[in-house]
């Protein structure tokens, strides 16, 4: 399913829903306003719809990304995540040789990111990025596995272009296979502009990728389960 044409009225997000943190409003305003989420909103309202109603909210507090490194300087905001994962993956959760362009099995995710996250003067650190990617491939996988748990195997990333201080990504997840307890994720970060209404996927975005495999582990049922203290 392709994202629904901008060419139809948009939906304006619930921000009681539509964010985890939001500690620049400044940059908040922006991205409520943009167009571009909108859009992504949108398709993620009209899939929800369409759904059983699984509930696919984040179940793990996201304490480091969530609240360690916010601030206003810092991640200026988070969004929750838009999971857009047909109900068989969740349910079933069935091995997948290849991804399906007529089943959705991705998730986005949108972030401010300020100067007090650079490695090199005005440029973001590359193990911002990576943590960024690694924490939200291995959602994605969790939820195509019974346990909804796994751990990150193995995380190659490929850093296309700088992500400089002060800009607005979106982390888009796709799972791109998955046999037992093993599931590959691709993980792309793009760069956009709340203010323009292009496109956001475009190979002149995209700052960094990676492809993560995530394991359930025969060991899970020691892992704490989410939501328990």
């Amino acid at each position: 399913m392709t994202l629904i044409e901008a060419t139809q009225q948009p939906e304006v997000p619930d921000t009681t829903k539509l964010f985890i943190s939001c500690n620049n409003s400044q940059a908040c305003d922006n991205l409520i306003r943009s167009k571009v989420l909108q859009r992504y909103w949108l398709e993620y309202v009209e899939y929800g719809k369409r759904s059983s109603g699984l509930e696919l909210e984040e179940r793990i507090k996201p304490k480091f990304t969530g609240e360690t490194l916010v601030g206003s300087d810092k991640i200026g905001y988070r969004t929750a995540t838009l999971s857009l994962v047909e109900d068989e993956y969740v349910n079933e959760t069935p091995d997948i040789e290849q991804p399906d362009d007529t089943k959705n099995n991705k998730a986005y995710t949108f972030f401010h990111l300020g100067n007090e996250l650079t490695g090199h003067a005005g440029i973001v650190h590359g193990g911002m990025l990576a943590t960024l990617l690694d924490e939200l491939t291995c959602r994605l996988a969790f939820l195509n596995f019974k346990s909804r748990l796994g751990v990150t195997a193995s995380l190659k990333i490929n850093y296309r272009q700088p992500c400089l201080a002060n800009s607005h990504i979106m982390v888009k997840c796709e799972v791109l296979n998955k046999k037992g307890r093993k599931c590959l994720v691709r993980g792309s970060i793009y760069k956009f502009n709340p203010d323009s209404d292009g496109e956001i996927e475009d190979s002149s975005n995209l700052l960094t990728e990676c492809e993560c495999l995530v394991i359930e582990p025969k060991w899970v049922d020691q892992m704490k389960k989410p939501g328990s203290d």
